[in-house]
């Protein structure tokens, strides 16, 4: 026994007497980025190791080339656990609330039994850091270059980045690719570097990320769990979609779990539908009696807008919803965002009331008076026509897209006057996004009322 520990010493003395000859620099470049998008060095420092043990460790690390494959069979996840009782990770998810129902589970097993799926999303894990942001516009990366006789012998090159692990560590000469761990722990304090996740914790990551990135599939499939109720709408309707709505904003905000789901029959034109949008209430869904019920008279009377469906029947790849927000064919939401509220116009008429002020004081303003009074509106009053209540909570909303999913948000008002609230893209009908005097493409609230023939009602 003496003499194998004897032979051991003396093994390990002569591969670092060897190593000890070599010299290694460890050498760290520090790129930024102008607004220009173009990357440059912005600073370089080198270090020579002193320390024989850490080159001896270094040499040996650099030496030990570990792959991607190699370093994932060595994450510890527990791939029995993957291949045969891939449900039971479910469990672990708990970023959205998901039902889980037996459509979800059909739909995610097959996913969270991929182990290509764990790989990719490992990968994704060890690349984080990557790249500039609007905040973080500086990258850096370490070089090891081992000399020998004074000859740059090896040189490899950590990944640029913000954060995160530094590999791979690519070598110059062959383009070969290390993802030993242990580099940068060697050349790193290893008491501020994170570890790399491993084992369980490593598991839930990934399953979690799977999951995350399926996350629109298993909203819609979600609506399943009404399945029953959903089908009953079959007595008046082509059910043509329903799923349950993933993200709030345009349609709906803090309502509770809400379900998509689109309706046609002979009453409607080809690309004219119905969009039930159905809550939870209690252990159901809302009652589906409220639109079998009323639907008839706003079909009718959005049908009669001839300008619209003129533009529909020349354009039969453009569509329009209705919408109905359970028994009801606008929302709180949308009220509030087309006319806001008495409150709102009292805190804009007080604001320019507050203005006038600069009309008697001898100050100059250091700001646009008529841009902050323009800006104030939109943001208390909207569209500032100042409806009542009872008047507004009349209104349909209904929604246009045409071929290019430009999309665009109106209200048939009970005044028989539809009024373009918003519009998203490069034309609306037949109106370009100039029209309504925005300069570029994209956003905006014409807030524009029409009569039924589509003359434009003069603000």
């Amino acid at each position: 026994m003496n003499r194998l520990i004897f032979l051991f010493l003396l093994t390990y003395q002569f591969g670092l007497s060897q190593n000890t000859n070599k010299e290694v620099y460890l050498v760290h470049n520090l790129y930024a980025t102008g607004f220009d998008n173009n990357e440059y060095l912005y600073s370089t420092d080198s270090l020579k190791i002193e320390n024989n043990r850490k080159v001896f460790d270094l040499l040996n690390a650099i030496s030990n080339i570990q792959s991607i494959d190699d370093i994932f069979r060595d994450s510890k996840i527990d791939t029995l656990q993957i291949l045969n009782n891939p449900l039971d990770l479910i469990k672990k998810y708990k970023r959205s609330k998901v039902d889980w129902n037996q459509e979800q589970k059909d739909f995610i097993k097959p996913e969270l039994q991929n182990l290509k799926n764990y790989k990719k999303y490992y990968l994704n894990y060890l690349n984080n850091g990557c790249c500039i942001t609007m905040h973080q516009r500086y990258r850096d990366e370490y070089q090891i270059r081992v000399f020998q006789n004074n000859l740059l012998i090896n040189e490899i090159t950590s990944r640029k980045s913000i954060g995160g692990f530094k590999i791979p560590w690519t070598d110059s000469l062959t383009g070969t690719k290390n993802y030993n761990f242990e580099i940068e722990e060697i050349i790193l304090d290893s008491g501020k570097k994170p570890k790399p996740l491993k084992g369980n914790r490593l598991q839930k990551y990934l399953t979690n990320k799977i999951i995350d990135y399926n996350i629109t599939k298993l909203y819609e499939l979600s609506a399943y769990t009404y399945h029953k109720e959903i089908k009953e709408l079959e007595a008046e309707f082509d059910i043509k979609y329903f799923g349950e709505v993933y993200g709030r904003g345009r349609y709906i905000w803090d309502e509770p779990q809400t379900f998509k789901i689109k309706l046609h029959n002979s009453e409607m034109l080809t690309n004219i539908d119905l969009v039930f949008m159905a809550s939870k209430q209690g252990k159901t869904i809302y009652s589906r009696d409220s639109i079998i019920s009323n639907y008839k008279n706003p079909l009718k009377r959005v049908q009669k807008i001839s300008f619209i469906t003129d533009y529909l029947n020349e354009n039969p790849e453009s569509t329009l919803d209705i919408y109905f927000f359970n028994n009801k064919t606008i929302n709180e939401y949308n009220v509030d965002g087309v006319n806001k509220s008495p409150e709102d116009w009292e805190k804009q008429d007080n604001y320019v009331k507050s203005l006038e002020w600069y009309k008697t004081a001898d100050i100059e303003p250091s700001f646009d008076i008529e841009k902050a009074i323009k800006t104030s509106e939109k943001n208390n009053c909207s569209c500032n026509y100042r409806f009542d209540r009872g008047f507004i909570e009349q209104a349909i909303f209904f929604e246009i897209r045409n071929k290019n999913n430009d999309s665009s948000v109106w209200f048939l008002l009970p005044d028989d006057t539809v009024l373009l609230y918003l519009m998203q893209g490069q034309k609306v009908l037949e109106y370009d996004y100039e029209a309504f005097g925005n300069e570029y493409a994209g956003v905006q609230w014409p807030c524009r009322r029409f009569e039924l023939n589509g003359k434009l009602i003069k603000r």
